[in-house]
């Protein structure tokens, strides 16, 4: 899904750059329709200009082109959307095709009105023309690029912060590593202190026998003694 994503960035972003050659291109041809229409007819500059308009025609139209290509090949939520920009795009060039036919014939010249100045962007209504049209897509395009690069910057903190994640994450693993290894220990000690209380006690006891063992001897001896005396001095004496 991440590559898939990647791909259609691309896909737009190539589309992008193809719409902003072919505006470039459409208004150069706007602008030297212009100024051919204000040369002599016949001269050298006006022939100039539309040998030149012809030309940036074309490569609009090559453009377009490409433009259709990278539509066709976007997801279909896009596509809808770039699609009829493209239509837009379409309507404006066979505009510019007429226009620059109608220059190049006998008298093209002549009765340029109002409405063909504001097509051109020298009107008053220059906002609501092709031309205005396309600088509001520029515009359009820029916000969106803009918008492409927050999200890429939003896409690279949240890598960072899930980097960042997994290494607290590991580091909390080692750390519970190291209590259970502890607590471990601790029982360990544990069972060896109990074991050296419970020989301890063993000892005592044992010790405590001998003294009762040492004590009931020396009563015997005691005993034993008294009466050897008793038998001895004051038995024999009688």
């Amino acid at each position: 899904f991440f590559f898939l994503f990647l791909a259609m960035s691309d896909s737009l972003g190539v589309f992008d750059e193809y719409e902003r050659a072919y505006c470039d291109a459409a208004t150069a041809a706007s602008r030297l329709l212009a100024s051919s229409k204000s040369s002599p007819a016949g001269g050298d500059e006006r022939t100039n200009n539309l040998r030149q308009a012809d030309t940036q025609i074309t490569e609009a139209e090559s453009l377009l082109r490409r433009m259709d290509l990278e539509a066709r090949s976007a997801s279909a939520n896009a596509k809808t959307t770039l699609l009829a920009r493209l239509k837009d795009y379409k309507a404006d060039l066979a505009n510019l095709k007429k226009e620059c036919r109608s220059a190049a014939a006998p008298g093209g010249a002549a009765g340029t009105d109002a409405a063909q100045r504001a097509e051109l962007g020298l009107g008053e209504d220059f906002a609501s023309t092709a031309a205005g049209q396309r600088q509001r897509l520029l515009d359009g395009t820029a916000r969106v690029n803009a918008s492409g690069e927050r999200i890429r910057q939003s896409r690279q903190t949240l890598a960072e912060t899930e980097e960042l994640g997994s290494e607290i994450l590991g580091n909390l693993h080692a750390q519970r590593e190291t209590i259970v290894h502890a607590r471990d220990t601790l029982y360990e000690a544990d069972d060896n202190i109990g074991q050296s209380r419970r020989v301890l006690v063993s000892m005592a006891r044992r010790a405590l026998t001998n003294k009762i063992i040492m004590g009931g001897v020396i009563l015997v001896l005691i005993a034993a003694i008294f009466l050897i005396v008793y038998y001895k001095f004051i038995r024999s004496d009688h």
